[in-house]
Formats: structure tokens, sequence, C-alpha cells
């Protein structure tokens, strides 16, 4: 994980670079976006989930520089769904289930590419909160919710179909950016889990409508 958190910071820095080509553009941005998530850290579980969410961005670009840089506020719902766990422990069937409430701002840098493909690099932070619950036959049922600070890092492609409309796809990872140190479902299972472990990986569909 330190790796592709080090790759994705490295290429955003990269990034800053000035390139000749022109970003072209506006001020506004409105990003709906839909598309898949898998958890880090809960080796118990299931990885895979859902994620929609919209994105909201003010921004433009500085004189004789290409890339376009956004301020963005973005909004998340993951949802992992019902996972059935086996707990080897006392051999019987339990039921995970968590979602996730995205809450992220930060910095957007579109480069040019050529003809209508632009870059996508993103920056930020903000706060997932989180719902859990487990149930198991013959165990009282479990049930928390949590507030996690997260890092956000992205990257993806995106092509300007017209002045108005883009579409494009995007790869996030997001990270606890605190001290975590453990997991109460996690540790029912019989696992462990720390804030070296914890993350999200997210690949979604965009639709942009530029103002």
């Amino acid at each position: 994980m330190f790796y592709k958190r080090l790759f994705l910071v490295t290429a955003f820095l990269f990034a800053l670079i000035p390139v000749t080509a022109s970003a072209g553009g506006t001020h506004f941005l409105v990003e709906p976006y839909t598309g898949v998530t898998f958890n880090a850290g809960f080796e118990k579980e299931d990885a895979v989930g859902l994620e929609s969410g919209a994105f909201l961005a003010v921004g433009g670009k500085l004189k004789g520089f290409s890339p376009r840089f956004y301020l963005y506020v973005k909004a998340s719902q993951s949802f992992f769904g019902s996972d059935d766990v086996f707990v080897t422990e006392r051999q019987s069937n339990g039921c995970v289930r968590r979602s996730y409430t995205g809450l992220v701002g930060g910095l957007r840098m579109v480069i040019p590419l050529f003809w209508h493909l632009r870059l996508n690099l993103e920056l930020g932070a903000g706060t997932m909160f989180s719902q859990n619950k487990f149930t198991e036959s013959g165990r009282k049922i479990v049930e928390y919710d949590e507030n996690l600070t997260v890092v956000d890092l992205g990257a993806g492609l995106n092509l300007r179909l017209y002045r108005w409309l883009s579409v494009g796809v995007m790869y996030d990872y997001r990270f606890v950016a605190e001290d975590e140190y453990g997991d109460m479902i996690t540790t029912i299972l019989g696992g462990s889990v720390t804030d070296k472990d914890l993350g999200w990986n997210a690949l979604t569909a965009t639709l942009g409508l530029h103002f």
C-alpha cells in the first residue's frame, strides 16, 4: 500500500510540469459517478461493493499554464451488502453488513493529453461515516457506527464530447489517516485490522456536466 500511495502522489506532483496542449473548458463541473469499490484490510469478508456519488467543483486555468485546477467537494455512498461468513472458531455462520458515506474535499488537476482526452489527478481529504452490523445465530446482534478521517487519491481519463458534456473513468484509493487499531466485527471473526491495512479502492464511470 505504501508504494501505491507513493506512486499516486508522485504522479500528481509530476503533473505540475507545464505541457504545451490546451485544456480548454469551463469554470463549474457537476460529475455524478457510479461503479465498484473494494475494501482492503477486512481479510475475513467479501471485498466487493457498489459505490455512487457526485463530484462538484469550481476552477479554471492559470495564464501560461495548460492544466486546469478545480477545488472540489465529493459525496459518496458505498454498500457492501450482506456478506455471509463462516466463523471457524465456533463452526457457525454469520452475516456482515457494512456501508459508508464519504465527504471529501480537495484539488483536481485536469491535464490535456491529445484530441479531447484529459488526464484527471485528485488529492483530497475528508471523512468516512461507516455503519456496521454483524449477526450470528445464538449471539446478540452487533451494531456500531464510526467516523474515519481519510485521504483520497485519484487518477483517471476523461473524454470531452462537447463543451458542456464529458464521460470518463476514475480510480480512487482512500485510506485511513488516523490511528485505527481494530475493528469489532473483524475481532469477532478472528482477524485483525490496523490503520496500516484499512482502505478502499473504487473504479467508477463518470458523467461530467460543464458550466
